[in-house]
């Protein structure tokens, strides 16, 4: 009897060691997965602090980079409508008048005028403008005798034709700085040609200044302030735009000016757009990551908290089943 008891106690011994090795694994495996768990979720808290500080970051960045992107845009716009406005003026003052139907009769019209050749230093344009008159407006011809027939048919209106000088013109009395100073022309010949028109036209800073100059002058000469009055030793004339292509060079430039801007401008403009493009993206980027780590950590919570229970689980249910065995065997033995 006592060799049945103890070949029993041996089975039963036997049986213990079986539930207990799987229990350990089962319990080892949980709590590597527990501790696997446990770093994902510590991963994904890492990342959920991380994007939470971005987020705001971006948002205040793209919101601040709406601003300067609308202002330049605004700019950019303000400009544009300037120079549609003065071109459309500048086309309209060169097409009506009483000219355009005599032009054309002559095949005139598509000649260029001496004012778009011209460039002169910002400010000077009126003074200019008085000096030269209708000559502003002058067409180039190859010589001045073929305008000899026009006498039987005269223009409605002040029209002048030139030929350019071939070589230069010297200035014989300098006494004052002379309007041609302020010229801007790459052109040799235009520049003697309006040395001629422009002989004894001086420049000052002021109607005072050219007052107090005049005694300097000899006859035929004047000096003119910007504005475009003529001083001359006797006499003062003051100057009034007085025909509709006044102010014809001051647009012009005035329109290369806004041009240049506009191409710099629009360069600002797209720089300060794709600035804002670039946060906007970002941001839009950063807030979807941040709800896909937020579903993530949600998830690894409760995964971490399964393996938890799971492994409790694991735990007490193997020590159940021990016990439970080693009831069993105590009974049948008692």
């Amino acid at each position: 009897q006592s060799r049945g008891l103890k070949a029993r106690r041996e089975r039963l011994e036997a049986e213990r060691k079986g539930l207990r090795a799987p229990a350990a694994a089962r319990a080892a495996a949980l709590r590597a997965d527990a501790a696997a768990a446990a770093a994902r979720r510590d991963e994904a808290d890492a990342r959920l602090a991380e994007l939470s500080e971005q987020v705001p970051a971006l948002d205040e960045q793209r919101r601040a980079a709406q601003e300067p992107a609308a202002r330049e845009a605004a700019r950019l716009n303000d400009i544009g409508a300037r120079l549609s406005a003065l071109r459309a003026l500048q086309d309209k003052v060169q097409t009506e008048g009483k000219l355009k139907p005599w032009l054309e009769k002559h095949g005139l019209a598509g000649l260029p005028g001496l004012w778009k050749q011209i460039h002169i230093t910002p400010g000077w344009e009126t003074a200019l403008e008085a000096a030269l008159r209708e000559r502003l407006n002058a067409l180039a011809v190859g010589r001045l005798d073929t305008v000899r027939a026009f006498g039987a048919d005269a223009p409605p209106a002040r029209l002048a034709f030139y030929a350019l000088p071939s070589g230069a013109i010297t200035n014989t009395h300098r006494t004052l700085p002379p309007l041609t100073d302020q010229l801007k022309l790459g052109d040799a010949s235009l520049q003697a040609l309006l040395s001629d028109w422009l002989e004894g036209v001086y420049t000052a800073e002021s109607l005072d200044a050219a007052l107090a100059q005049r005694s300097q002058l000899t006859h035929g000469e004047v000096i003119m302030p910007r504005d475009g009055h003529a001083v001359s030793p006797h006499a003062v004339a003051f100057y009034a735009p007085d025909t509709e292509q006044a102010g014809l060079l001051a647009r012009a430039q005035e329109i290369e000016n806004l041009d240049r801007q506009q191409r710099a401008q629009a360069l600002i403009a797209d720089e300060a757009r794709a600035q804002q493009v670039r946060l906007e993206a970002a941001y839009t980027d950063a807030s979807q990551r941040l709800a896909g780590v937020r579903r993530a950590a949600a998830a690894a919570q409760q995964r971490d908290r399964k393996s938890v229970v799971e492994g409790k689980s694991v735990g007490l249910g193997g020590r159940r089943i021990i016990k439970k065995k080693g009831g069993g065997g105590g009974g049948g033995g008692g």
